[in-house]
């Protein structure tokens, strides 16, 4: 297992546990798997939710212990086992049912993800799930596999999503949920090459998506975990994580890093998100443009003629976001000034013989920034 993820190049993966062997097993290969506090399904759906008040103590006994990253994946509401055409789905938990927004409180306390399963087609578990997601604002709700379990998936329902709640973050699908012809799979990649409307999505949100690939996909068993980027398996889906670097090799570097793995490293283990990059070659020389922001950052451009820098920053409606860049001097320099939108805004300025370093504030949503300097020596 740990020679396919070598393979496949995937640095870190998540188990769910129950017990202390899980975690015995996992101390063996140090940095390679995390933990999230298990919210059972066997032996029956939902067992997490029939235990009641007595789950919740146990989960917060378990994140007190400081050895689990997270909370779930829980199954609210999604549609299970073969040849499930239509709702309603198979598991129906109630997302503000109040055992599961206490875990939801947990998230928040102890400052972990809590990541769960939701499929929106219908207008009494909306409402639900809006409770949900609107319960505590400290949460972090993780929308697990979009595109599993027949969930069609809608770029512009997504992108509502995203505007509207300011913690909520996506993960990709189980790649065998994905694979059959007129899938999601072919939706998202149509003659194996990713839309643009998709490019446009993954991009614009770049900084709250997460890869999952549900490792190989199949059964409950090993052989689920084998083909991250072979077929070492025939009981499961080949090249999972194969599947999903190429479509992501159709991003910028920056965006694809992030979905990769900064993110989740961000998210799990507190590591710091690099910031995004842009190289521009100038006189035989290599020089680097770069913007730190929780934002999602995209579609960088540096202007060789009007030496201004353009890229755009996606945040939740209501919330103020926040960039600083880093410009060498060889490239602008002179007296900057900042737009977003189109309309001028304050910035900060400091700057030594090398770069010039800005910082500005910003409204939430989808805003275009356009940095340029009214003397470029």
């Amino acid at each position: 297992m740990i020679s396919e993820m070598d393979k496949a190049g995937v640095s870190v993966s998540l188990l769910y546990t129950d017990a202390s062997s899980s975690l015995s097993s996992i101390s063996q290969y140090p940095g390679r798997f995390i933990t999230f506090v298990d919210t059972p399904d066997s032996p029956q759906p939902s067992t997490w939710l029939t235990q009641g008040q007595a789950f919740v103590t146990s989960a917060e006994e378990q994140l007190k212990t400081g050895k689990y990253y997270g909370i779930g994946e829980a199954n609210l509401r999604y549609y299970s086992g073969p040849g499930v055409p239509v709702p309603p789905p198979n598991i129906y938990v109630p997302a503000d049912t109040p055992v599961w927004l206490q875990l939801v409180d947990l998230s928040a306390r102890y400052h972990v993800p809590i990541s769960f399963h939701f499929v929106p087609d219908d207008p009494v578990a909306n409402a639900a799930f809006e409770r949900m997601l609107s319960h505590n604002k400290d949460a972090i709700p993780i929308w697990s596999h979009l595109g599993f379990n027949n969930m069609p998936l809608n770029s512009t329902a997504l992108n509502d999503y995203l505007l509207r709640y300011p913690h909520l973050y996506f993960d990709t699908a189980g790649i065998q949920g994905m694979q059959k012809p007129g899938s999601n799979w072919d939706h998202l990649m149509p003659n194996g090459k990713l839309s643009e409307e998709w490019k446009q999505f993954f991009e614009t949100w770049n900084a709250r998506i997460l890869l999952a690939s549900d490792a190989g996909g199949g059964q409950n068993g090993l052989e689920r975990w084998l083909n991250y980027e072979s077929n070492t398996s025939d009981g499961a889906p080949p090249n999972s994580i194969g599947h999903w670097k190429s479509l992501l090799s159709y991003l910028d570097y920056n965006s694809a890093r992030n979905i990769l793995s900064a993110n989740s490293r961000e998210l799990f283990l507190k590591e710091q998100r690099p910031p995004y990059d842009y190289s521009i070659s100038s006189d035989g020389k290599c020089y680097s443009i770069s913007v730190s922001s929780n934002s999602s950052v995209s579609g960088l451009a540096f202007d060789r003629d009007t030496r201004a820098v353009t890229f755009t920053v996606a945040g939740s409606i209501g919330t103020t976001g926040s960039a600083t860049i880093t410009i060498p001097t060889t490239l602008v320099r002179g007296n900057f000034t900042a737009q977003v939108d189109g309309q001028s805004v304050q910035i900060k300025e400091m700057s030594n013989a090398a770069y010039t370093t800005i910082s500005l504030e910003y409204a939430g949503g989808i805003r275009a920034i356009t940095l340029g300097a009214t003397d470029t020596g």
